[in-house]
């Protein structure tokens, strides 16, 4: 996307920072309102969009330096013609992720890969590569772990199997056990994981996202955003978006957060969260912090998936019977 009224930046003053926001802001809401159509994005004849295409987690982009000095009370925003800080990159946020939920609600399936590594306890885990299969009504989640537990096969459909996700272990844990059934919030579904499966995909990641922009918008003070324009993941254009948090007061687990959100989908395709780590090196603090990161790559639309794609019968799946 290209803000006209940000490439006009060098004629505004300096001391009208505001302004500056207000133009940015306003040019920017009326393009992805008009413009922004997730539904179609990179389509092809047959319907499915192959957006992202790499089994191996890919490295997100050096970060920018946060643009954004504060001084006592004050923040002030250095002038960019691609940057927009504060309560107007929020805002900027929150809409492009409501008009992204919206319109991909209205896709009824798509299939993806997803990179994700968490922290459990002191221990920053390695990198799991999932193949998922997603449905949003009835919501449904199949998932193959490529890595880690490999071969590993998880189920989840919302008002089924009395609530529970059914779990196939794999390698010789899948023999021992068979198919689990395990409540989604319980301990040993949670042992693994900082979110259930009930709380996947896109949409939902999008929803995480928007209910913590709330919350910051209702403080409005104690944190610091910053909305980067031209950036790129995977050939893909972006926003990328950072906020970082004042102190453990303002957010107890996050002292930071970096999402790129897909500019076709409007959607996060990156997600890393920090902690806070008081005795690391200032310097080197993002890399002793990392608390859980989500990365989403494969995505494919409209795959036509059938019932039989979140039944554990399914003959393609190794699930036990119960």
């Amino acid at each position: 996307m290209t803000w006209s009224a940000a490439h006009n930046s060098s004629a505004v003053c300096s001391r009208r920072p505001n302004a500056l926001a207000i133009l940015v802001a306003a040019g920017a809401f009326t393009f992805v309102y008009i413009n922004v159509d997730p539904t179609t994005a990179g389509s092809d004849p047959a319907g499915a969009a192959d957006l992202l295409g790499s089994e191996a987690c890919p490295p997100a982009p050096p970060l920018p330096e946060m643009m954004t000095q504060t001084s006592g009370s004050q923040t002030m925003a250095a002038q960019s013609p691609d940057v927009l800080t504060g309560r107007w990159a929020m805002l900027m946020q929150s809409m492009i992720l409501e008009k992204g939920q919206q319109s991909f609600l209205k896709i009824a399936d798509y299939t993806a890969t997803l990179h994700k590594q968490e922290r459990l306890g002191n221990t920053l885990g390695d990198v799991q590569t999932v193949k998922v299969k997603l449905r949003h009504a009835p919501f449904s989640v199949y998932m193959k772990w490529l890595t880690f537990d490999k071969g590993r096969e998880l189920i989840y459909v919302e008002g089924e199997n009395d609530g529970n996700l059914l779990v196939q272990p794999g390698g010789w844990k899948g023999r021992l056990t068979g198919t689990l059934s395990l409540d989604p919030a319980g301990r040993m579904a949670m042992s693994e994981s900082r979110h259930p499966p009930s709380e996947a995909g896109l949409v939902r990641l999008a929803e995480t996202l928007l209910s913590y922009n709330r919350k910051n918008l209702k403080l409005g003070q104690g944190w610091t955003c910053e909305m980067h324009d031209n950036q790129k993941f995977q050939g893909r254009d972006c926003y990328l978006f950072i906020t970082i948090y004042d102190s453990p007061d303002i957010s107890e687990t996050y002292r930071k957060s970096v999402q790129y959100i897909d500019k076709e989908l409007s959607l996060p395709i990156v997600v890393k969260n920090y902690t806070w780590d008081s005795e690391a090196d200032p310097a080197k603090i993002d890399e002793s912090s990392l608390i859980e990161s989500y990365t989403w790559t494969d995505i494919r639309i409209e795959q036509r998936l059938a019932n039989a794609d979140f039944d554990e019968t399914n003959s393609s799946y190794r699930f036990k019977q119960r």
